[in-house]
């Protein structure tokens, strides 16, 4: 059996700015440091070691692994790194505003502003062809889930990014009640046995807020 704690990533510069992130590279703000930080220490609280840690190739996913493992006294647990546990792929609307990326789906779309995950995908994927739709973001991350799942036992941190996850999430038929986004540093938690994920936390912010009383 795996134990999986799937991580998004913490906060970016394009975080804080509206930008539309996606397989571009934005560095952890101090803040979003220090809650990885704060999620190690909280794993270190609850008793958490783990056998094995993977991030996308992308940098703030594998800057918030090692600061996270680091502060649970794993600094000299490998990294792995996966491409398939990218961010979706924006195309030519990475690093734009995401009040830009609306202006745009609004042609296609009738209100950017409520639409799903799946259909901002899928429009900025007709905007652009370069871009991906949902399920390409879906197979390509449960491929990369499932490899992982399948080969490494015991407790599994993967570092990846909210849009993934919950493109991932709802392709397993999770239910999301509409929720497009998750906290940064946020742990979803789940066992796998048998070829299937049976989920017990979702976008958890305990371990961050445990990390921090223990300062």
């Amino acid at each position: 059996m795996t134990e999986l704690y799937l991580i998004r990533h913490g906060q970016t510069e394009y975080n804080v700015a509206r930008r539309v992130q996606g397989m571009a590279d934005s560095a952890l703000t101090p803040a979003g440091r220090a809650d990885a930080q704060a999620l190690g220490r909280g794993f270190r609280q609850a008793g958490i070691q783990f056998n094995t840690a993977y991030a996308s190739d992308l940098v703030r996913a594998q800057d918030t692994a090692q600061l996270a493992l680091a502060a649970n006294n794993q600094a000299s647990q490998l990294v792995k790194v996966s491409k398939g546990l990218r961010e979706e792929n924006y195309a030519s609307f990475e690093g734009r505003l995401i009040s830009e990326r609306a202006t745009a789906l609004a042609d296609i779309l009738p209100d950017p502003s409520t639409a799903t995950l799946a259909q901002i995908a899928d429009g900025v994927h007709q905007l652009d062809v370069a871009a991906e739709d949902h399920v390409a973001v879906q197979q390509r991350f449960d491929h990369a889930i499932r490899q992982i799942v399948t080969q490494d036992a015991g407790r599994v941190m993967v570092v990846a990014h909210g849009t993934v996850i919950l493109l991932w999430l709802e392709a397993l038929g999770y239910p999301l009640h509409g929720q497009s986004t998750l906290h940064n540093a946020s742990v979803t938690h789940a066992l796998y046995a048998d070829g299937e994920f049976k989920f017990d936390m979702f976008n958890s912010l305990a371990y961050v807020e445990a990390g921090k009383q223990a300062e």
